[in-house]
Formats: structure tokens, C-alpha cells, sequence
């Protein structure tokens, strides 16, 4: 459950510094990867601007020595776009929607 505190310490205030320099984060329903440690931190940062989370709800952990795999209930409002989970998609169709799925 270590890690799991981590993650979950790490997602509240994205730093750089809580990620191996080799980290990569992947979407993989839209394709998109962002490499490198710094990248993954200032994108989580950024979509603040793009989604606001109300809520995440941990449903299953398997965790290892060094990694961990989580599924996760989120529930997103969109305020501008899709964000990374819907990229490029009006914010006609999105502007102050809530929505819940798994992650």
C-alpha cells in the first residue's frame, strides 16, 4: 500500500522529483504518450485548465517491489475541450459536462 499512497500523493501535487527520469504516462484510448519525468508533471499541471476532478475512488490495487497497477473510478468536469482524454473534440459537446469512468 506504499506505493499506493505515493501515487495517489503524487497525482494531488504533481512534482517532477516523485518520478524516475525514465517515467512515461500513456492514454491509451487516444494514443498519447509523454515521456520523461518533467513533461508528465507540468501536462498533469496543465490540465487543470482543461478538466477539473471531483472525485477519484480507488476500486483495485496490485502493487509490486517497484510498480503498481490501479483501477481507478474518476469522475472529470470538463471546462475547455477534452483535455488528453478527448483531444480535439468542441467544447460544444463538452463545456460543463461531468462525466465517471474507470482508469
Amino acid at each position: 500500500m506504499l506505493l499506493q499512497k505515493k501515487y495517489q500523493s503524487f497525482l494531488a501535487t504533481p512534482t517532477a522529483a516523485a518520478l524516475s527520469s525514465y517515467a512515461s504516462l500513456n492514454y491509451i484510448t487516444t494514443l498519447t504518450t509523454i515521456n520523461d519525468a518533467t513533461a508528465i508533471a507540468k501536462h498533469l499541471s496543465n490540465q487543470t485548465s482543461t478538466l477539473k476532478k471531483k472525485e477519484e475512488k480507488v476500486l483495485s490495487t496490485v502493487e509490486g517491489d517497484n510498480a503498481i497497477c490501479l483501477d481507478v473510478e474518476t469522475t472529470l468536469e470538463f471546462l475547455t475541450g477534452g483535455g488528453a482524454y478527448l483531444p480535439g473534440l468542441d467544447d460544444n459537446f463538452l463545456a460543463d459536462r461531468v462525466v465517471t469512468f474507470p482508469i
